[in-house]
């Protein structure tokens, strides 16, 4: 989601909805809320006002109200206590990770043997999120590449893996069942030098999360066990992306390490 589009408000002239703007009421409101975030009007652990409240200030309907709210707390800029109301979370600190580990070298210096399962292979039309994270339009082909990376037989890590389809087309004279028979490397990392895919760098970010039902059956905990989302953007010379992945990582067993050179205790 973006919030570039901001609505720009003034002492002289209080915010208010457009509703003959192209831009959807609940993204207007999403923005009048954001700059409130962002000009230290509302604090974190603030109460945001009611649904009703926001309904009568602004002439809006509670559905717009609400989709306002729904995609502000998804994007963790808001949190809802049941029972007494929704507040501001706490900004996010952005951490710089020197090097994502290698899953095979993780465990094998845990002395684990490493496997890794190749759940689907498929092309797809790209979602709005897909399109956004590939920089690809709408609809676009895309392959989506479903993994299962396991640790002396105990699963580990969930995969999502989508690739630009138009930098790898190749893929499509692979029969399905060859790909998803590849095991000891990763199917994206083989197929890399034929696709003309290059890893240049890559945007990461991990969050913390709960597994959730479908996720919960490949990864044998229970649903709500804790997790890591890790998502990450592969970019070309260009700077244009060519895979996005985006995996959840048992909590329980996964950790993510990193090494910071002339740190200092002041810091």
């Amino acid at each position: 989601m973006s919030y570039e589009n901001q609505v720009i408000a003034s002492m002289d002239n209080p915010v208010t909805i457009n509703k003959r703007s192209p831009i959807p009421a609940y993204n207007q409101l999403i923005d009048i809320i954001y700059n409130q975030i962002k000009n230290r009007e509302l604090l974190p652990n603030d109460m945001v006002p009611s649904e009703i409240e926001l309904c009568k200030k602004y002439g809006i309907s509670r559905t717009t109200v609400r989709e306002a709210l729904r995609r502000l707390t998804r994007d963790g800029l808001l949190y809802t206590i049941r029972g007494k109301g929704t507040f501001i979370a706490e900004p996010k600190l952005d951490q710089i990770m020197i090097k994502i580990p290698n899953f095979y070298e993780d465990m094998a210096e845990r002395g684990l043997k490493p496997d890794v399962k190749v759940l689907d292979v498929k092309v797809i039309k790209a979602t709005k999120l897909v399109s956004e994270k590939l920089m690809v339009p709408l609809n676009e082909d895309v392959f989506r590449i479903k993994r299962l990376f396991l640790a002396d037989n105990k699963p580990y890590v969930l995969e999502r893996k989508f690739i630009v389809f138009k930098d790898c087309k190749i893929l499509t004279s692979y029969k399905k069942r060859d790909l998803l028979t590849i095991k000891d490397q990763s199917v994206f990392d083989v197929l890399a030098g034929k696709c003309h895919i290059c890893n240049e760098y890559a945007h990461v970010s991990i969050e913390a999360t709960t597994i959730r039902t479908d996720e919960a059956k490949y990864l044998d905990v229970p649903v709500g066990t804790v997790a890591f989302y890790v998502d990450l953007v592969a970019y070309k010379k260009d700077d244009t992306p060519c895979g996005w992945i985006a995996s959840i990582n048992r909590g329980d067993l996964y950790r993510f390490k990193t090494k910071i050179y002339n740190y200092s205790l002041s810091t």
